[in-house]
């Protein structure tokens, strides 16, 4: 029997971004007479979590230390880890700039279950392991993570029947009444999302 969209079965939504700036978000979120160096703290003025793309380490290994200096003590990093991440030359770099500047905000990691066997260990039992499966957006969560994780890509917004869709997949197979969505979107999905936070209740 379907469960009811009236009576949600996850207790909280947190919306967040995929990257500081995915698809026309820059545009849309950050003020035009905004200088970039700011955009850091004015994202975390909006938006309490982040997933950093693993991508994002090839260009902005020396930022860490400023994303762990404009965001606050209750901003939350979460770290995409890839196969390619994990066998790329500046690993090893973008490991010391996890240890040095954000482990304290470190709050967990997304790993594509390929890339799974390769995390090393210490970071395995230091940060909660959410496994993204091939074809899910929803990952695995581990036990004593604050939610479960998703990652939503789409190069447009959705219609109304396929948001619902989301919020019913959600109430249907989360592990856990909290749950973090990261856009890998165009703002205008951000705006729907929101919408359907309200309705839902969450």
């Amino acid at each position: 029997m379907p469960m009811s969209t009236s009576q949600p079965t996850f207790s909280s939504l947190t919306l967040a971004a995929y990257g500081w700036s995915p698809a026309n978000w820059q545009a849309m979120l950050y003020p035009d007479d905004l200088p970039p160096d700011w955009h850091i703290s004015y994202y975390a003025n909006e938006f309490i979590r982040i997933l950093l793309p693993a991508s994002d380490w090839e260009t902005s290994l020396a930022e860490a230390a400023l994303w762990a200096a404009e965001t606050g003590q209750d901003f939350g990093f979460y770290l995409e880890i890839t196969t390619g991440l994990l066998q790329a030359q500046h690993w090893q770099q973008v490991k010391t700039a996890v240890d040095m500047y954000l482990d304290n905000q470190v709050l967990g990691l997304l790993v594509e279950a390929e890339a799974l066997p390769l995390l090393p260990l210490d970071w395995s039992e230091r940060f909660p392991v959410h496994v993204r499966h091939p074809g899910q957006w929803l990952a695995e969560m581990p036990s004593g993570a604050e939610a479960q994780l998703g990652l939503l890509q789409a190069t447009q917004a959705f219609s109304p029947p396929a948001l619902r869709e989301v919020f019913e997949e959600i109430q249907q197979q989360t592990a856990h009444r909290d749950v973090i969505l990261f856009l890998d979107t165009p703002w205008a999905m951000l705006e729907q999302l929101r919408l359907m936070k309200q309705l839902y209740g969450v």
